[in-house]
């Protein structure tokens, strides 16, 4: 009797045991405290509970498979080292999809063919169509999206809240928007001031260089205040009051009455993500009826990252609000205590150190706004500039007092610039200028392999390496001849300009011919001077990051008149050009133009600019080219390129939608598409392959494939 009734508990057992291997991943339901103030549509709630499992449940290393449009249905969730990305997923993922695209598409053939036997993984998969609809699975199996888990990140950015919290919540209410928007950065950095996206947004609010601009933050060779978690926010806050005014004022316009808040906020919400000028054109065509527009609305900018995205927002609040419920008990990081003092002259970051006697973690921790250029002594701290401090009691009177009675200080960077020339390496010029071959790689942001073209200008830095021994100095290039534009459809012509400086003749050596190179003399400078080459089709891969835009502005002959002309780069505005001129607003240079307002800056078209002297178009030039050296010295921090990718156009491509798509920076492809900035369907475009640095601390929330 035992041993039959021991036999039968077995055969259970085995019965019970694929039952069990049926179970799929479940997403919960949660009880999501939602208000008129941002609404929870039914439509999107289990949207939105997808999100909170993202959030609270699944970590960083585990990746979850699941349906695009219903989130909600996860056919499994793997632990992996692949990348989740939408055009270079990881092996391991593309494996994982192609299993359960294949199941679903033998699971509809046998539904319509009548078919009985089914596989364990088809059974499990069958459970989460409840109809059993061919067509709906059919759709299902080319809709299968991946998703990072964040539990881990989430957490993290749990401890950070806890510093900039009150802040957040002070500038909201002071710009008159909801308090529930200080959940935003768990969506866009994890509350991480010193993120950096693949496609140039920075620091805790996730800023593009080109808003930058337009809502008050500095970026130059020794600001960023992107990175600035209290400035950032101030920026945050304006786009944030700018964009729910646009957005009423066309909802009502469209609805010819009020509209009430719950119906405006999903839209400024989602606008963080799209940007307005989007949402306007969703509004224009649905009006203010969000699920309608997530509906209905297409685009092809308009995807599965921005349909989430008020979603994710709505996650993140509750798990916020609820993080002792989903994480326990944490330490939040207290908030940061610090004396302000206001610089009335540049001032090095070594005086600053030496005065106050505080340390380098100490400074960057509080100024996370002052640039690679300023740590490396490269450029001083600008005047006006308000550095923290940290917090003591009696102040800071004395050491202020001495720092002010200081005489003025110069930076490292020399002012000297070098123009490459046939058979250089970096390394061998550092040596001719006697200067650190690793200063002269980071201040050019040359990159690991150190790669230089013939005509590039290096800067060099002002620091010697050591006293100077005998050295081999080149000839200067020849002076360029710069060809004027006629008129917008011209083609302009330059040379690399002489050289400015050339380095230093030692005593009684005479100076080699141009023709000879400098040679590497050791093992290091010849490993940094290394070049690596893809096909000739694709060119090299570091070339067109490296090379030196053409920035200067051409002074040509129009009716008898002399006029300042530039060609309109990526990331420029009119309001950058206003402020590099020293001009305020933007009122002069639209007037100078004859631009209307609202009129879109292309880029590659000729624009005049109000000089009236030598010094003021030095001091543009200046600006100009420290704003871009900053975007690919910020780039190459964070992300490095390893490959080249051809890219087909298609119809209703450019190259600022292929960015998009790809999730890069519109400078980056523009630099490998040079010779081609509006190309032609069918046509094939490069697109460089990249990868974070850093890739647990850099990828947003939401980013998935």
């Amino acid at each position: 009797m035992q041993v039959n009734k021991y036999f039968f508990v077995v055969l259970v057992g085995l019965w019970v045991l694929p039952f069990h291997a049926l179970a799929v991943p479940k997403v919960e339901r949660h009880p999501l405290a939602c208000d008129d103030v941002f609404p929870c549509p039914p439509e999107i709630r289990r949207r939105v509970d997808f999100w909170v499992q993202v959030f609270r449940t699944w970590e960083t290393s585990q990746i979850v498979f699941h349906d695009t449009s219903r989130p909600e249905r996860v056919y499994s969730v793997k632990t992996t080292d692949s990348r989740c990305s939408r055009k270079r997923p990881g092996r391991d993922v593309t494996r994982e999809k192609r299993r359960i695209r294949w199941n679903l598409q033998q699971i509809a053939a046998k539904l319509e063919s009548g078919g009985k036997k089914w596989s364990r993984e088809q059974r499990r998969l069958l459970t989460l169509f409840p109809d059993r609809d061919p067509k709906e699975i059919r759709r299902a199996s080319n809709n299968i999206r991946c998703q990072q888990g964040n539990r881990d990140r989430f957490a993290d950015a749990l401890k950070r809240y806890g510093r900039y919290r009150d802040h957040v919540v002070r500038v909201l209410r002071d710009h008159g928007l909801s308090e529930d928007i200080q959940y935003l950065p768990f969506v866009e950095s994890a509350y991480n001031p010193r993120a950096y996206s693949p496609a140039g947004a920075a620091g805790m609010w996730q800023i593009m260089p080109r808003t930058a601009r337009t809502l008050g933050l500095q970026l130059n060779a020794t600001i960023d205040e992107r990175f600035d978690p209290e400035a950032a926010t101030w920026g945050a806050a304006r786009y944030l009051s700018r964009a729910t005014k646009k957005l009423r004022s066309l909802a009502e316009e469209k609805t010819g009455g009020p509209v009430t808040t719950s119906q405006i906020n999903p839209f400024v919400i989602t606008s963080y993500n799209y940007g307005v000028t989007g949402m306007r054109r969703a509004i224009r065509k649905f009006g203010p009826d969000y699920v309608t527009v997530l509906r209905k609305y297409k685009s092809r900018t308009f995807r599965t990252a921005v349909r989430n995205f008020y979603a994710s927002f709505l996650a993140a609040r509750h798990v916020a609000k609820n993080a002792r419920k989903y994480f326990g008990n944490f330490d939040s990081d207290g908030v940061m205590r610090y004396t302000q003092v206001s610089l009335k002259q540049p001032t090095s970051v070594k005086r600053v150190k030496k005065v106050f006697r505080v340390s380098d973690k100490q400074l960057k921790e509080m100024n996370p706004a002052l640039t690679r250029y300023v740590w490396r002594g490269w450029r001083l701290i600008p005047e006006g500039y308000v550095l923290k401090l940290p917090y003591r009691k009696n102040g800071w009177r004395k050491k202020i007092a001495k720092l002010e009675k200081l005489p003025a200080e110069q930076p490292q960077l020399s002012g000297r610039k070098y123009i490459v020339q046939r058979g250089d390496t970096a390394c061998a010029i550092a040596e001719a200028f006697n200067v650190r071959c690793r200063d002269l790689i980071q201040v050019n942001g040359l990159g690991r392999r150190a790669l230089i073209r013939v005509g590039q200008k290096l800067d060099i830095p002002g620091k010697p390496r050591r006293p100077a021994k005998a050295m081999v100095a080149k000839a200067p290039a020849p002076a360029a001849v710069n060809h004027a534009p006629v008129n917008d459809k011209a083609k302009k012509a330059k040379q690399p300009p002489a050289t400015k400086a050339e380095p230093k003749r030692a005593r009684g050596k005479t100076a080699k011919a141009a023709k000879t190179p400098v040679k590497p003399r050791d093992k290091e400078i010849a490993v940094a001077s290394a070049v690596t080459s893809l096909p000739e089709s694709g060119g090299r891969l570091l070339e067109p990051l490296t090379r030196d835009l053409d920035l200067e502005v051409v002074i040509r002959q129009h009716n008898g008149k002399r006029l300042f002309s530039i060609r309109v780069q990526p990331e420029e505005t009119l309001g950058h050009y206003a402020d590099w001129l020293g001009l305020g607003f933007t009122k002069k240079l639209r007037a100078f133009n004859r631009i209307k307002p609202g009129t879109h800056m292309r880029v590659g078209r000729w624009l005049n600019l109000p000089i009236t002297s030598t010094g003021m178009k030095e001091t543009f030039e200046k600006k100009r080219e420290d704003y871009h050296r900053t975007l690919v010295d910020e780039f190459q921090q964070h992300y490095e390129i390893v490959g080249l990718d051809a890219y087909k156009v298609r119809k209703g491509d450019s190259l600022w939608r292929i960015a998009r798509e790809y999730e890069l920076p519109y400078w980056l492809l523009t630099r490998y598409n040079a010779e081609n900035l509006s190309p032609n369907i069918g046509e094939r475009v490069v697109v460089p392959s990249v990868k974070a640095k850093k890739p647990q601390k850099e990828p947003p929330l939401t980013h998935a494939s």
